[in-house]
C-alpha cells in the first residue's frame, strides 16, 4: 500500500549538506562536475495554480513573466557569466514562463522537457511520480555540461523539500546514489 503523501525527499533520501549556506561557495560548485541546478522560473504574478490540460502554445492563458521577471532572468544569466560560466545545458518546463525565463538566461539552447511542467500542489500521488521520475532523470545526465532544469515550485518542492522564490536556484548532486541538497542560490536583485 502506498503512502497517500510523504515529501519526496524522505522516499529518495535527499539531504541537506553543510555548503547550503554560503552562496560564493555553491557558485563554486557548480564548476565541479556532477552538479545540477534545479531553477525556479522568474517572476511571474498570478494565480499560481493552472488547470490540467493547459495549452501550452498558448502564452496568453498562462501565466508570464512580467518585466521584473524579464530583467531578474537576464541578471541570473549575468550573474552566472560573472562566475566565469557561460555555458550551460539549459532545460525547461514546456510552460512560456520557464521557456521564457531559461532563454532570457542566453547561456545556451534551450531544449523543453514535458518531465519538469509545472503541476497542482493538490496531487500528492503526482508529486511522487514526477519526484522519482526527475531524480531518474538527473542520474542520467553527463556531469559536463552543467545542466540547469528551469522548472517550478511544485517541481523544485517534490525533488527537494525547498519551496525556492521566483529564480532561485537549488544545486544538488548525488552521493551513494542519493540526490544531495549542496545549497541554494538567491535570484540577483
Amino acid at each position: 500500500m502506498r503512502a497517500k503523501f510523504l515529501f519526496a525527499p524522505l522516499l529518495i533520501g535527499a539531504l541537506f549538506s553543510p555548503a547550503a549556506t554560503a552562496s560564493e561557495a555553491v557558485w563554486a560548485l557548480l564548476k565541479q562536475p556532477g552538479h545540477v541546478v534545479l531553477m525556479r522560473h522568474a517572476s511571474a504574478p498570478g494565480l499560481s495554480e493552472e488547470p490540467p490540460g493547459i495549452d501550452l502554445k498558448n502564452c496568453a492563458i498562462q501565466r508570464n513573466l512580467d518585466e521584473a521577471g524579464r530583467v531578474q532572468a537576464r541578471r541570473i544569466g549575468d550573474a552566472f557569466r560573472s562566475q566565469g560560466i557561460r555555458q550551460v545545458r539549459l532545460l525547461s518546463s514546456q510552460f512560456c514562463r520557464s521557456l521564457e525565463t531559461a532563454r532570457l538566461l542566453k547561456l545556451g539552447p534551450v531544449a523543453e522537457l514535458a518531465l519538469i511542467n509545472y503541476f497542482n500542489f493538490n496531487d500528492p500521488d503526482r508529486a511522487q511520480i514526477v519526484a522519482e521520475k526527475t531524480v531518474t532523470y538527473m542520474k542520467t545526465l553527463a556531469p559536463r555540461p552543467l545542466a540547469v532544469l528551469v522548472t517550478h515550485i511544485s517541481n523544485i518542492k517534490a525533488v527537494t523539500g525547498i519551496a525556492p522564490d521566483s529564480g532561485e536556484m537549488v544545486v544538488v548532486r548525488f552521493e551513494a546514489g542519493k540526490l544531495v541538497v549542496a545549497g541554494r542560490i538567491a535570484a540577483p536583485n
